[in-house]
């Protein structure tokens, strides 16, 4: 066993508020950081937990936490107005809903990465389910199927666990055709969730081979696309 066990709970910050960013107090002592959702609380509790158990006074761990600007493919905003776009590598069914239930009081467009081929198939219909649950709109697109069929994998995401309402969902193979799509359809306001792969550079396909990936780049690019259709 560990000589010394180190703990921490949400329930220790107080004032907590959940913004573009997040802001709690832990004994006294406030913290702002820049980034977005309740998870990156506890990440940021357990942060500063490890570093009082080395002996780390808080306002050392606050310059830390607060310089950090974002993560890579971690809630990695792309865009924030007209439309806010948002990368994350969600791709559990508790990652999706924390991504999502950050935005759960705007309208969502959900570009939903289809689970990574030969690997984890239980999730499938509840990542289906989830989406349901929070997004306005929902795209089920194809991510790392390896070896097997991607759009098969995607049905299994569009089933959900009771049967998905199929006008809600739309199915397109093309994961950069998806990520075009949402960005396309979104308008001012809305916020547009792509997640699955993060900041992950590829693609991985059967027998082995693996494509150049950077949904972030997609992003921009369809909001570039975007803009110039705007202004023509």
């Amino acid at each position: 066993p560990a000589n010394q066990k180190i703990t921490f709970s949400i329930k220790d910050a107080k004032n907590i508020e959940i913004k573009n960013g997040i802001s709690f107090e832990l004994e006294g002592q406030k913290f702002e950081l820049n980034l977005s959702g309740e998870f990156n609380i506890y990440n940021a509790l357990a942060a500063i937990s490890v570093a009082k158990a080395y002996g780390i006074d808080f306002e050392t761990c606050k310059k830390a936490l607060e310089k950090v600007k974002a993560i890579a493919g971690r809630m990695e905003v792309i865009s924030e107005s007209p439309i806010k776009v948002i990368v994350d590598y969600a791709h559990t069914p508790e990652q999706l809903e924390a991504v999502y239930k950050t935005f759960k009081d705007e309208n969502l467009i959900c570009v939903l990465g289809s689970c990574g081929g030969e690997r984890d198939k239980w999730k499938r219909p509840v990542l289906g389910e989830i989406a349901k649950k929070y997004c306005k709109e929902i795209i089920i697109t194809n991510e790392d199927p390896y070896d097997e069929n991607p759009m098969e994998i995607i049905n299994q995401v569009a089933k959900g666990p009771e049967g998905y309402p199929g006008p809600k969902a739309k199915k397109i193979l093309d994961r950069k055709e998806a990520i075009k799509t949402a960005v396309k359809s979104a308008k001012p306001g809305d916020v547009v969730i792509i997640t699955g792969k993060g900041s992950e550079p590829w693609m991985c396909l059967e027998n082995g081979r693996k494509i150049p990936w950077d949904d972030r780049q997609i992003a921009r690019d369809a909001l570039t696309e975007k803009s110039l259709t705007r202004h023509i």
